[in-house]
């Protein structure tokens, strides 16, 4: 078996060295990103996840991340509506049951997956959120796969 390469002839992009116009920028630390932007009353949100792939919540606790400083919010799936389990039509006919769609919002009763989410915490700065969460106490009943 052989290989063959060709060097390249005719592309007009392929092979050449585009100008960027940013790297000036970028190469200084003075390019600005999504992330250096911040905004009079930002919050900044996270999420506990469940370490548990199938597991029933029997209690979540989150008076302790309440208490902290700079909390703004923490969201469970208490907080949100209750939704019946009627089948609503969406797009051009399609069954969407509106208790799964919430259900994947926050686990309410039961986990279905490791990583699902339980609650969310708003705060003022990223490391009190993180700290929040780390508050937040979930009673889990484990069940078997």
């Amino acid at each position: 078996m052989s290989t063959s390469t060709t060097t390249g002839g005719g592309f007009k992009v392929i092979g050449t060295t585009p100008i960027r116009h940013d790297a000036t920028d970028k190469v200084t630390g003075q390019a600005r990103y999504g992330a250096d932007i911040t905004m009079p009353g930002l919050l900044y949100g996270k999420i506990l996840r469940s370490p548990h792939s199938h597991a029933v919540i029997k209690s979540v606790d989150a008076s302790k991340a309440l208490a902290l400083p700079g909390v703004k919010a923490v969201v469970t799936s208490a907080d949100l509506p209750e939704l019946s389990g009627n089948p609503r039509d969406v797009a051009e006919g399609s069954p969407l049951n509106p208790r799964f769609v919430s259900n994947n919002v926050l686990a309410s009763g039961k986990v279905l997956y490791k990583g699902h989410a339980v609650a969310g915490v708003a705060a003022d700065s990223v490391h009190v959120a993180e700290q929040a969460l780390s508050l937040i106490e979930v009673d889990y009943e484990v069940l078997t796969p």
